[in-house]
């Protein structure tokens, strides 16, 4: 870790941070890096999932997809 600085948070929180590091036998950046792209991930999937349901309620996006589908699998 070539650079570092200060993040403000709750005493209880940098309690939380450290404990979990502990038992994880990693870095608190390491713990926080993971934290971020776990967040990332879920937004990202939480997305992906209102979007397929809004493709699955319109009846041209579930046309576009069956064709998709037959032409992948030849049917």
């Amino acid at each position: 870790m070539s650079e570092t600085t200060t993040v403000r948070v709750r005493t209880s929180t940098r309690d939380e941070l450290n404990a979990l590091s502990a038992e994880r036998r990693e870095s608190v950046d390491d713990l926080v890096r993971e934290g971020i792209a776990l967040i990332r991930r879920e937004t990202w999937r939480r997305q992906a999932e209102i979007d397929a349901r809004r493709a699955a309620a319109d009846p041209a996006d579930r046309a576009e997809v069956a064709s998709l589908l037959r032409d992948l699998t030849g049917e």
